[in-house]
């Protein structure tokens, strides 16, 4: 089931004006209203892709689009936005729709309990966005392909935020630059179908591990591919998690608002709070 919100397209209104008249100062006026003339799509609305939702609601996007075909479950409750003992077993594009439409009543949000199976099924969420954001979980390769070349073939952006420990990693995608499969070092007639031949270098996925994490190991090795491969949950946190949250937020903004350069891959901009760095570095 799909539902929609509902919202004015003309210039801000008084309401609109009120609720973001703080973001004023940053952003100019003119600015404002662009983000509010704004569509961007999130897949997926886990642990990022729920906080993203929520952080681009409360900047003034005046659109979204978001789908997610799980539920909340008691691990939820560490770090996703929208769940909590009173709504588990409820959809999470659901939960999060009803929030975010609480925040800004005149938003336009569209949200879907479907996933993305097909390429036609990420033609069609994509249609009419202005870039979109990858938060599917891990495993889902396949479906994160349809939907960067679904995104290619409209020129916009995509990108995916991931969290790793205290903090996060963005790689954002040109639609006239490197494609995913470039990008994971995957064949370019590489059959989706089959998962044997979906197998991901781990760097591409982490090219930074924290100096905190587990030391290196084959038992070590193991969990991180299983992880990669959906056949285990990724540990997490509601600060790696936020970190995340806060680059997909602010790489959208600049993309819209084109207030510095946008750093595409191969390259990728890394933060963590524990070790305290910040870097823009590179995959080869």
């Amino acid at each position: 089931m799909t539902r929609k919100g509902s919202a004015e397209c003309g210039e801000m209104d008084d309401l609109y004006k009120s609720i973001f008249a703080s973001n004023i100062g940053f952003f100019s006026e003119t600015e404002q209203e662009k983000l509010r003339r704004s569509t961007i799509a999130i897949a997926g609305m886990g642990g990022v892709g729920g906080l993203t939702a929520e952080r681009l609601i409360r900047l003034g996007i005046g659109r979204l689009k978001i789908l997610d075909p799980e539920a909340f479950q008691q691990g939820s409750l560490n770090r996703q936005f929208g769940s909590s003992m009173l709504n588990l077993g409820q959809n999470r594009a659901e939960a999060v729709f009803k929030q975010t439409k609480d925040i800004n009543p005149q938003a336009r949000i569209q949200y879907s309990k479907t996933g993305i199976k097909t390429e036609d099924d990420a033609g069609l969420f994509v249609n009419g966005c202005d870039l979109v954001i990858d938060e599917m979980d891990f495993g889902l390769l396949k479906e994160s392909i349809f939907l960067q070349r679904a995104a290619r073939r409209r020129g916009i952006y995509y990108m995916f935020a991931v969290d790793i420990g205290f903090g996060a990693l963005i790689v954002i995608f040109d639609p006239n630059g490197l494609t995913l499969e470039e990008y994971d070092k995957l064949p370019p007639d590489v059959n989706l179908e089959d998962a044997q031949e979906l197998r991901v270098p781990l760097e591409r996925i982490c090219p930074v591990m924290p100096s905190y994490a587990a030391p290196a190991s084959d038992e070590a090795d193991m969990i991180l591919r299983e992880v990669l491969t959906g056949d285990r949950p990724a540990p997490t946190n509601s600060i790696g998690v936020g970190q995340a949250s806060i680059l997909a937020a602010i790489e959208a903004i600049n993309i819209i608002l084109k207030k510095r350069d946008i750093v595409c891959a191969p390259q990728y901009t890394y933060i963590d709070l524990i070790a305290r760095q910040f870097r823009v570095g590179s995959v080869s």
